[in-house]
């Protein structure tokens, strides 16, 4: 990533298209679209069931999700196609409008709400804040494109058809609605932006672009927790590769340490993101550690704070 300036940032030289050429079969009948490491491109998954067809996020461009859609026909011929979104930040769903026609796209009401609410000025902060100017034609056309339909309360099963899948979720934590799918009989899990692998968890706290941030590190710590208890035996993360909970436990593991030092009054803030550095050299995407410090010391000020685990 490369700075613009100290409010503006620019993810990749790549552009954020999904290449859905090669998906990996990493279950029978489960499938990923893998990220490639590439910023602001999601994992995908495709579950496929006797019935139906789930689609775990699709990207941010119509034109991948488009490619995802027919990749799925190819995987599930026959079969009526599910789409749901982890979340609602545009690089997950935004492609959505791809599957309006040819699938039920489904969700949690919250995330619904979030994405009526903000989606609109989320995608003006990610033309202005995220992408190079030469990628900002990827997003001429983009429509906000809300779920057929939507589910209440903290969870429900899909039945696919000889498969089941939950959808589970715990409010505002990375961002309002998250929600991970997980497969209880294949033990997989696809966990969205709450896990990310070997990157800096992205605590997406962009003032004064995004405005108000819609973030509840105590309400992610206590999905995490849960996740773990789940005992998957394979998580595909909202980025990077995949693991087991081991990479669950170590951003369990960071937000403590973030905690510590945000509130450590004898540091300076580059000495703060010098030893969080420190903590996991080899992590990637440090630009978010200031952003995640930034969120704590606005939630340390606010006069009804954060009360953290």
């Amino acid at each position: 990533m490369k700075s613009r300036s100290d409010k503006h940032m620019v993810f990749g030289r790549e552009p954020p298209i999904v290449d859905a050429r090669f998906p990996m079969e990493i279950s029978s009948g489960v499938f990923l679209i893998p990220d490639k490491r590439i910023p602001l491109i999601p994992n995908i998954g495709i579950i496929v069931g006797r019935e139906y067809a789930l689609v775990v996020d699709c990207g941010l461009v119509v034109d991948g999700a488009e490619s995802i859609l027919a990749v799925t026909r190819d995987l599930a011929p026959g079969r009526k196609n599910i789409l749901t979104i982890t979340h609602a930040h545009p690089e997950h769903g935004y492609g959505a409008h791809a599957f309006s026609k040819d699938a039920v796209i489904f969700y949690n009401a919250a995330q619904k709400d979030y994405l009526l609410s903000s989606g609109s000025h989320l995608l003006k902060a990610f033309r202005s804040y995220f992408l190079p100017t030469s990628h900002h034609y990827l997003l001429d056309g983009i429509e906000i494109t809300e779920p057929h339909q939507t589910y209440a309360g903290s969870e429900v099963s899909i039945d696919l058809g000889g498969r089941t899948a939950l959808l589970r979720t715990w409010g505002t934590s990375h961002s309002p609605g998250d929600q991970i799918v997980f497969l209880p009989e294949e033990r997989i899990l696809f966990a969205g932006d709450l896990v990310v692998e070997r990157m800096f968890p992205i605590v997406p706290f962009f003032p004064p672009l995004i405005g108000v941030p819609d973030i509840n590190l105590a309400q992610w710590e206590c999905a995490l927790e849960e996740m773990v208890e789940m005992a998957p035996k394979l998580v595909v993360p909202g980025h990077g590769n995949l693991g087991d909970t081991d990479i669950v436990e170590q951003v369990i593991g960071y937000f403590p340490l973030l905690r510590r030092l945000s509130q450590d009054t004898k540091k300076t803030a580059a000495e703060k993101v010098a030893s969080i550095r420190q903590f996991q050299p080899t992590w990637e995407n440090p630009e978010f550690i200031g952003p995640a410090l930034g969120y704590l010391d606005q939630m340390t000020k606010s006069v009804h704070p954060v009360q953290f685990l």
